[in-house]
Formats: structure tokens, C-alpha cells, sequence
């Protein structure tokens, strides 16, 4: 009989230190649980737990969202709007939904279009006057190298040319109208013009 008693009590002190043991070594970690972080959050248990910060995805993330609403219109016959004005609530109810009802469904609107630049087509001819350097002679267009930029210059029947022939490398002072395409159609040019 004193042996089963001192078994029995062997087995109770083994469990009860046990015991203790799995909970010591659960608070510092060494059965996986906590450790030091877990003992601060057993102590402010309010705490948010600390995580590492996520990475940023490096795709751009579309959220869609549908929010669904009950609006109540009132008909126009009633003449007093069911939104729950001041006379309606004051009457001594709430206002009564109309028998049919549409949620109103917002939805992601549609992605931009890119559009065309409008078309300056329609511009009325300005007009230019610039002197330069004559790069290169086509017939009856040629292009100059002036201040202001590159121009092509063409010559029509009714353009005066004073001062010599238009060749590559004579100055030329151009007068005329530029067109919305930026090609000038002279009306005066003086060869071996100054600036």
C-alpha cells in the first residue's frame, strides 16, 4: 500500500513540474511559442503585433468597387420629398418607399482615350519675312537656313525676284505667306538680302 501511495504522488509532482516546464519554455520560445516579443504582448495585449513591412507590388493594382443604394423618389403628385424633410418627419413617420425601387450602381468609369491633337488644317496662312542662307534649290523650291529656323520657300508666277539668280549659298531675304504644313509661298525675294 505505501508503494501505489508513493507511486502516486511521484506521478502528481512529475505532472505539476512538467508542467511548469512546458510553460517556462513556452514563454521563451523554445517550444516555438513567443519569447521576448510574445511576454510584451502578454503584457499589453491591445498591442497590433509588429510586422515587416510589405513590398510594394510591382504591378499597379486596380481596386474595383460597387456600392449598391436604395434612393426613395417621391412622384410628383405627393409634392413633398421622401429624403425625409423637416414637414414629413414632423407629420409623425417616416416617408413611405414607392413600390419599386433601382440600386443605383456605381461602377469604375471607363479608362481615358487618348485623343488627337486637332488639326491646325483650317489656319489662315500668316505672314513671315526672315533672311538666310540658301542650303539647298529643288526646281522651283528651295530651303533657308535663317535665325528664326529652316524654312522651305517655294516660288510661284507671281513671286519678284530681285538681285540675282537663287542659288546654294546666297543670302536671301524672303517675304511671303506660311501655310498651316510651315511651307512659305514667297510673294518678294531679294537675293544677297542683309539681316
Amino acid at each position: 500500500m505505501k508503494r501505489r501511495a508513493a507511486l502516486a504522488v511521484a506521478l502528481c509532482l512529475t505532472t505539476i513540474v512538467g508542467f511548469f516546464i512546458v510553460g517556462y519554455g513556452m514563454q521563451i520560445g523554445f517550444f516555438g511559442g513567443g519569447g521576448p516579443g510574445d511576454a510584451a504582448a502578454q503584457a499589453d495585449p491591445t498591442a497590433e503585433p509588429t510586422q515587416p513591412p510589405a513590398a510594394a507590388p510591382s504591378q499597379p493594382q486596380v481596386i474595383e468597387q460597387y456600392v449598391y443604394r436604395d434612393v426613395f423618389v417621391s412622384s410628383p403628385s405627393e409634392g413633398v420629398a421622401s429624403t425625409g424633410s423637416a414637414s414629413a418627419a414632423g407629420a409623425g413617420g417616416a416617408p413611405k418607399p414607392p413600390p419599386e425601387t433601382a440600386p443605383i450602381i456605381q461602377m469604375k468609369p471607363p479608362p481615358p482615350t487618348a485623343t488627337p491633337a486637332p488639326q491646325q488644317t483650317s489656319q489662315a496662312p500668316k505672314s513671315v519675312e526672315f533672311t538666310g542662307e540658301v542650303t539647298a534649290v529643288y526646281g522651283s523650291t528651295f530651303t533657308v537656313n535663317a535665325r528664326s529656323g529652316r524654312f522651305t520657300v517655294t516660288i510661284g508666277p507671281s513671286t519678284r525676284v530681285h538681285g540675282g539668280s537663287i542659288e546654294v549659298g546666297t543670302t536671301v531675304k524672303v517675304h511671303g505667306q506660311q501655310g498651316a504644313d510651315g511651307v512659305v509661298s514667297a510673294s518678294e525675294i531679294e537675293v544677297g538680302g542683309d539681316d
